[in-house]
């Protein structure tokens, strides 16, 4: 209804298209970055639709996805049980680390550009930069919520050592480091579409060169339709994958009732 009503205040007022465009102008961009064609059927393809700009874009920016999320991983957690382990190192670092999270990610592109060169390499930098700091400082927030009762009970009945780490204290964290994970991926994704934005990288080009191109053709509806599925991935992936799995692992430990 609300597309519905946006069309017709369109067609009604008259706006300019390159102003604010109307749904029906998003959704022709969209099938032409598909390489397909709507309003006119008898339209010569342009190029196949495995290679069109939006598939490739979308190919582009998951695998940097995966890649510098896992990278924020493998950071960030380890780096979150140390805060949470050691007052010491926590009282020392911790406020620091807050405070790189807070950095905006685009501030680490010129220092990506000017170490790693304008390639694929300062993309990751910066999306690691902006999403393994919330990982570390989540995970030890979570962390934190671990009643104490389960680590005295634990070493009572004898897990010492590594069977500590493993039967009390991994299957305890749990609800806290799947929280982490839903965190450091919304800042992943954050991070990575302002890295592609602010960083022209040569070809393939993902999402966030996607938009900025159709900002250098003043195409607004382009731009509106580059946007659109940036926040449609983003609540897929959070909602299908990581929320399902957190359900989970909350129902699992008893946090949440099974319906």
């Amino acid at each position: 209804m609300l597309i519905g009503i946006w069309e017709a205040a369109f067609r009604f007022y008259g706006w300019k298209a390159y102003l604010f465009p109307a749904p029906s102008h998003i959704l022709q961009s969209f099938l032409e970055m598909l390489n397909l064609e709507m309003l006119n059927l008898d339209a010569h393809p342009r190029g196949s639709f495995i290679q069109s700009p939006l598939l490739l874009g979308l190919q582009v920016s998951l695998w940097r996805l995966v890649a510098g999320f896992w990278l924020s991983l493998l950071i960030g957690a380890p780096l979150g049980l140390l805060l949470w382990r050691s007052k010491l190192v926590d009282d020392v670092f911790g406020p620091f680390l807050l405070g790189l999270q807070t950095l905006p990610s685009v501030c680490w592109a010129p220092l990506a550009v000017l170490s790693l060169g304008l390639d694929y390499r300062a993309v990751l930098f910066v999306t690691v930069m902006g999403s393994a700091f919330a990982i570390a400082l989540s995970l030890r927030d979570g962390m934190r919520t671990v009643p104490p009762i389960y680590q005295r009970a634990g070493k009572m009945l004898g897990a010492h050592g590594w069977k500590f780490y493993a039967y009390i204290l991994m299957p305890a964290s749990l609800p806290a480091f799947v929280s982490s994970l839903r965190q450091g991926f919304s800042f992943a994704w954050r991070s990575l579409m302002g890295g592609e934005l602010v960083l022209p990288t040569p070809a393939p080009m993902g999402l966030g060169l996607l938009l900025e191109h159709g900002r250098n053709l003043a195409d607004v509806a382009r731009v509106v339709a580059v946007m659109i599925v940036m926040i449609v991935l983003g609540m897929l992936v959070d909602r299908l994958l990581l929320a399902q799995v957190e359900k989970w692992i909350h129902t699992r430990f008893g946090l949440t009732q099974a319906h």
